[in-house]
C-alpha cells in the first residue's frame, strides 16, 4: 500500500486538490460575491470534479513510471517503485481502472454543469499523459510544454466548470464585461502554473541528463547543452518575475499593501534564490534542490489566493 501511494505521488495529488479548492473558494467565490452571484456547483459536485482531476493525475504518474523503469534505474534508483513494490501488471491495471473511473466521474459532473462538452478536457488529459509517457517525454521540448499545459489546466478547469453555469443562470443580469475579472485572474494563475512548471520540467531534465542521454532521449539539456538550458530557465524566471512586478505595482497603487508585500517576499525572493541555485548548480543534487524550490514557488503562488480573498472580502 505504501509503495502504491509513493507511485501515485500522494503529496503532488494533495497539492492539485488544494489548488483547485483554493481557486474556488479564495478566487472565484470572493469575485462572484462582489456581483452578488453564487457558485453553481454543489460542494459534492465540486468534490467529484477535484477527485476526477486527481485520479487522472494519479494514473498519469503510474504510466509515466511504468514506461520509465529502465531510465529511472539510472536517474532515480532510490525512488523506483515498479518491479520493487508494485508489479508491472498491477500498475497497468490500476492505470486503466483509475482513468475509466475518472472519466465516468467527469461525465457526471459535466452533465450537472450543463455542458457535456466539458468532458473533453478530462479525456484529452488522460490520453495526453499516456502519449507523454510513451513518446513525447523523450522528445525535445514537446513533453515539457505538454506537462506545463496540463498543469495550467488544474486551475483553469475550475474556472470553466464554475463560471459556465454562472453565465447560464445569471444570463439576464450579465453583460459582456461582468465576468471579465474572474476570467483574467483564472488565466493569470493558469499562466503562472504553466511557466513555473516549464521551469521545473527543464530543471528536472538537467537533473536526469545522465540516464536520459544513455537511453536516447532528446531533452533540452541533451540537444542544447546544460549551459543553454540553464540560461533558458533563468530567462523564464526573469520573465515571470517581470509579470509579478507589474502585478505587484498594481496592488501597491490600489492600496493593497499586504498583497504587494506577499508577492515581493513570498514569490520574488524565492525566484531570486532559484536563479542563484541554477547559476551555481554543478551536480545532480544541486538541480534537485533547484527543482524543489521551483515546486515551492508554485505552492506559494497558490497560497497567495488567501491574501487575495482577504483583500476582496474586506471591501465587499
Amino acid at each position: 500500500m505504501l509503495a502504491f501511494l509513493k507511485l501515485i505521488r500522494t503529496q503532488n495529488l494533495l497539492i492539485i486538490a488544494f489548488t483547485q479548492y483554493m481557486v474556488r473558494w479564495c478566487l472565484l467565490y470572493p469575485l462572484l460575491s462582489v456581483h452578488d452571484f453564487e457558485l453553481q456547483l454543489s460542494n459534492f459536485q465540486f468534490f467529484l470534479l477535484v477527485l476526477s482531476t486527481v485520479m487522472i493525475a494519479a494514473a498519469g504518474y503510474i504510466i509515466n513510471d511504468y514506461f520509465d523503469v529502465v531510465i529511472d534505474k539510472v536517474n532515480k534508483p532510490e525512488r523506483l517503485v515498479i518491479d520493487k513494490g508494485v508489479k508491472r501488471r498491477v500498475a497497468m491495471g490500476a492505470h486503466v481502472i483509475i482513468n475509466i473511473l475518472a472519466i465516468l466521474i467527469a461525465f457526471y459532473v459535466s452533465y450537472q454543469a450543463g455542458s457535456m462538452k466539458l468532458i473533453i478536457f478530462h479525456i484529452l488529459c488522460a490520453a495526453g499523459l499516456w502519449f507523454y509517457s510513451t513518446n513525447f517525454k523523450r522528445q525535445f521540448l514537446i513533453g515539457n510544454i505538454l506537462i506545463s499545459l496540463f498543469t495550467s489546466l488544474v486551475p483553469f478547469i475550475v474556472g470553466i466548470y464554475e463560471l459556465m453555469p454562472v453565465q447560464k443562470i445569471y444570463a439576464e443580469m450579465i453583460d459582456e464585461t461582468s465576468l471579465n475579472e474572474e476570467w483574467r485572474f483564472i488565466i493569470g494563475i493558469s499562466f503562472f502554473a504553466f511557466i513555473t512548471t516549464l521551469i521545473r520540467e527543464i530543471i528536472k531534465d538537467m537533473e536526469d541528463v545522465e540516464g536520459d542521454e544513455r537511453y536516447g532521449c532528446k531533452t533540452m539539456p541533451i540537444v542544447l547543452g546544460m549551459r543553454t538550458s540553464r540560461n533558458i530557465t533563468i530567462v523564464l524566471a526573469v520573465i515571470t518575475m517581470t509579470f509579478l512586478v507589474y502585478f505587484q505595482t498594481i496592488k501597491w497603487s490600489n492600496g493593497n499593501l499586504l498583497g504587494s508585500l506577499y508577492i515581493g517576499i513570498g514569490l520574488q525572493i524565492p525566484f531570486i534564490y532559484l536563479i542563484y541555485r541554477i547559476i551555481t548548480a554543478k551536480e545532480k543534487k544541486d538541480y534537485k534542490i533547484a527543482g524543489n524550490i521551483a515546486k515551492l514557488i508554485m505552492l506559494l503562488g497558490v497560497c497567495y489566493l488567501f491574501v487575495f480573498a482577504q483583500s476582496i472580502l474586506s471591501y465587499a
